[in-house]
């Protein structure tokens, strides 16, 4: 069995989600997941993995995301590493592949993560007035986004699958 961290920026909600179901994927599969937002992580060393997600909002990741992975870089080089991002939201039919937000390229040379993945998002707008989001992206985001949950569940835990499979069941992950 890995212990794996699951680590996760979201202003909304929708991204801590994904960053639960991803941890519950891994834990029904036999690791010992430990999800966290970046801020209540203070040491990455006990795990044997990480994934690290962010919520995307302009397509940026969002800060506090971005200010672990510097804050942790040299653990998180040490050890097997996902990204995943979560934002786009709406009724787009056959949209292609989804470009990567502006920060992975930077993330991907400096952490060699094993994948990144972009999932759907979601967005409650009753959401919007608890968030940290200030006065105009909060009135962009009631104009001008659609509310909905448009994640897609199979694929996350799909990609949990994924991470699962090439992670040690039976002793602690070699570093």
């Amino acid at each position: 069995m890995s212990k794996v961290l699951v680590a996760y920026a979201s202003r909304l909600g929708g991204t801590r989600g994904i960053a639960e179901a991803i941890g519950a994927g891994l834990g029904k599969r036999g690791h010992e997941a430990v999800v966290k937002t970046v801020t209540d992580v203070s040491k990455v060393d006990e795990f044997d993995a990480v994934v690290l997600g962010s919520g995307v909002f302009a397509n940026h990741w969002h800060k506090p995301a971005l200010e672990f992975a510097r804050r942790h870089e040299a653990a998180l080089t040490a050890r097997p590493i996902w990204l995943f991002s979560s934002g786009p939201v709406g009724n787009i039919t056959n949209p292609g592949p989804l470009a990567d937000p502006k920060e992975v390229a930077a993330l991907r040379e400096r952490l060699r993560p094993r994948d990144h993945q972009i999932f759907w998002g979601a967005l409650d707008r009753a959401a919007l007035d608890r968030s940290d989001l200030g006065t105009i992206s909060r009135f962009v985001s009631r104009r001008f986004i659609p509310e909905g949950d448009w994640r897609d569940w199979p694929a996350i835990d799909a990609w949990a699958e994924v991470i699962s499979n090439s992670l040690p069941l039976g002793a602690a992950a070699a570093v």
